[in-house]
């Protein structure tokens, strides 16, 4: 696992697609895990303090208690200018440190509550994407991994990197 500033370090290109998708939105798509396994989606609104990357959670949502148990997840922003595509898994850790609590109540565009859980999310892997021939009959998507997903997994039939 890797923090934000691991993963943006690493692949500087790939996380300002993501910054720039909040740019623009703030709000990505978290999915969860219920505690029989199913998925649960819900809105957020991504905080970056301290080179780490937070969510901030009310008290009411469901979602604190399946972070809590089960720390899996997978981060989807809305989609960009060309469609583009930011993609995130990894694990999330409750934050109970008070000073970094308030460095996360201070990067955030809204107000963290002091009965908000704050959870830390951990990069796993990283997936960015966008469009090619856009409309047209051969329209496919581009996509780069983080880590880099082994060569031999199967790609689009007219995606170049598929050539070889």
């Amino acid at each position: 696992m890797a923090s934000w500033r691991e993963f943006e370090s690493a692949e500087p290109e790939m996380a300002a697609v993501g910054r720039a998708l909040l740019d623009r939105i703030p709000i990505m798509y978290l999915a969860t895990v219920l505690r029989d396994g199913a998925p649960r989606i819900h809105p957020v609104c991504p905080i970056f303090a301290e080179g780490r990357m937070f969510v901030a959670v009310a008290p009411t949502s469901p979602k604190r208690w399946d972070l809590r148990r089960d720390g899996r997840y997978a981060l989807h922003g809305l989609p960009g200018k060309r469609d583009d595509e930011f993609y995130l898994t990894g694990r999330a850790r409750l934050i109970d440190d008070p000073a970094l609590r308030q460095a996360v109540a201070d990067g955030a565009g809204h107000t963290v509550r002091p009965d908000d859980w704050v959870f830390e999310l951990d990069v796993e892997q990283a997936m960015t994407a966008y469009w090619e021939h856009m409309g047209q009959p051969n329209t496919y998507p581009v996509r780069r991994w983080w880590p880099p997903l082994p060569k031999d997994l199967p790609r689009h039939r007219n995606d170049p990197a598929a050539a070889g």
